[in-house]
This record gives C-alpha cells, structure tokens and sequence, in this order.
C-alpha cells in the first residue's frame, strides 16, 4: 500500500457492521466502496466482518421468503417447489421443437481455428 492508510483495520470493521456492505461501509466512512474490499483483501478480520454481515442479510432473505410461504404468495410457492423440492419432482421441464412440433435439425460447426 502507498502511503499512510486512511483507516485503522477496527474503523472499517464498525464500518461493514454499521452498514453491513462494502458500499454502506463506504458511505459511513465517506470512502469507495472499492476501499473497503482493498480492506478486506488484505486483512482476514476485515474479510470476515463482511462475509459475517453477507450471511445476516442472506438470513433475512430467507426469512422473507418463509413469511412469503406462509402468505401463500404464488411466486414464493412456485420458487420453493422448482429449488427446494426439485428432489421431490418439481422441476420445470422444456421440449423444444422445430416448426409445428416436428424434430428440428442441429447443424454442428467446428469454430476451432476459426479467425472470424
């Protein structure tokens, strides 16, 4: 690093738990967002506030999506049963076809060597 740093290790880090990303910690700090990751590459406790703050927010996705399960929110049902009961059968299933349900035809090209 050039220079003297603008923060101490310990502000980043109040930083990333205030505002828990790296562009809320930037913005605390009146900073870059970049800073707070050139922050977080080179020192682990900086690294581990923001995977720590990363795992907070993914918990509270996933609480909306249970309160969304439990309201019966048609999107929220479907996007459960396709990922999380896809063991179950619930998958999506695409048929393609040519024109008018006949087979199509697939032309394979050899591009390798190819200068265009």
């Amino acid at each position: 690093m050039a220079g003297k740093q603008q923060f101490t290790v310990e502000q980043v880090i109040a930083a990333i738990h205030q505002a828990q990303t790296p562009t809320g910690a930037g913005l605390v700090l009146k900073c870059a967002a970049e800073t707070i990751r050139n922050y977080a590459r080179r020192y682990p406790t900086v690294r581990d506030a923001l995977l720590s703050e990363r795992a907070s927010l993914v918990d509270l996705a996933e609480m909306g999506f249970k309160n969304a399960i439990i309201n019966k929110e048609p999107w929220a049902l479907a996007f459960a049963l396709k990922t999380l009961g896809k063991h179950l059968g619930y998958v999506e299933r695409q048929e393609v076809t040519g024109a008018d349900g006949k087979p199509m035809n697939i032309r394979w090209v050899d591009v390798e060597g190819d200068t265009d």
